[in-house]
């Protein structure tokens, strides 16, 4: 093969594999990158929800069980801690709602959530208004009971339901499998061979030109190497996103199966909730960290467009001294 011709089809070749090299790892890197945004402002938020409202729901549960216990009850309304309690699981799972990341099935759980706690709060409030006759006050507190904790059908029963649906939603989102291993797999192939080209046509000048080392060539493989950077913030990232699912689960474990029952203490609850928010506070930094490393996205296309610059003026002068074809 003839000197030019090969210096074209080198030259053609690299600005290639430069191209290809630098779009697969922007496209691994920015797959990495995108998801703690969605992880910490809608998956993890719903989470803890769905946690929140199972707290403030026992909370509540506990209250008019206490209320209607007393000699305070009025038959008019119901304790204010009751209340409180009602309005804060109303507005988790509102929050739920506006987050809704478990697709349809989510959404029909939660759709039936909030029809059983309408009836739940009709048979709190006939517990209240009949409390002076102890067998109708305990019938309906009873039904108010079965339809939150019953089974698989109570309200509780279908939040774990429903935060079950999150949490592999959470999965989807963080864990590195499938088509996230392929994806770095590729770019790293995309890398490698480019690594080998530049090599490769670095010792066929040798052969063919004085010169013993080309230095934008040279210059090319150490933006290369530079590739590590990108590589190992990906790695940081995909660190941080595990981190977090595993505290996420860990928060929606000890909340799973609990139910409102005479066992559980007005302490327990709050130590709940206490762990809720420390749970979104620390998920919530964590993925913050990796904010920053979103904003290096710019050096892989940066870096690509270098490598095919340095390889195009690498060669192109030995295209110029050598002006005819062979």
């Amino acid at each position: 093969m003839g000197t030019r011709r090969l210096l074209v089809l080198q030259l053609g070749g690299l600005v290639a594999l430069a191209a290809l090299a630098s779009a697969a790892l922007f496209g691994a890197y920015h797959d990495t990158h995108r998801r703690p945004g969605d992880v910490r402002d809608r998956t993890a938020p719903a989470v803890l929800e769905v946690a929140a409202a199972r707290s403030a729901l026992m909370s509540a549960h506990l209250a008019a069980r206490t209320h209607l216990s007393s000699s305070l009850t009025d038959e008019t309304s119901t304790d204010e801690t009751y209340r409180t309690q009602i309005g804060a699981a109303t507005q988790s799972l509102s929050q739920i709602a506006d987050r809704q990341v478990a697709g349809e099935a989510g959404k029909h759980t939660l759709s039936t959530v909030n029809a059983l706690l309408v009836v739940y709060q009709e048979a709190i409030a006939l517990a209240v208004r009949h409390a002076e006759r102890s067998d109708l006050r305990e019938a309906w507190f009873h039904s108010a009971d079965t339809i939150l904790n019953r089974g698989e059908s109570g309200i509780l029963s279908r939040l774990d339901e429903l935060q079950d649906d999150q949490l592999d939603r959470l999965v989807e989102q963080t864990a590195f499998t499938g088509p996230r291993w392929t994806a770095w797999r590729l770019a790293a192939a995309a890398l490698l061979v480019l690594a080998v080209a530049l090599v490769v046509v670095q010792w066929q000048l040798n052969r063919r030109f004085p010169q013993r080392l080309n230095p934008c060539l040279l210059a090319a493989c150490l933006i290369l190497l530079a590739a590590v950077l990108p590589v190992g913030w990906a790695q940081e990232t995909q660190r941080r996103l595990d981190a977090a699912r595993a505290e996420l689960t860990s928060a929606a474990e000890r909340h799973r199966g609990v139910r409102a029952d005479s066992v559980l203490e007005k302490k327990g609850l709050e130590r709940m909730r206490v762990n809720t928010a420390e749970t979104l506070d620390k998920v919530t930094r964590e993925l913050d960290r990796t904010a920053a490393r979103q904003d290096g996205i710019a050096v892989i296309p940066a870096g690509g467009a270098a490598v095919a610059v340095l390889s195009w003026i690498g060669l192109q002068r030995h295209l110029g001294q050598y002006r005819f074809r062979s």
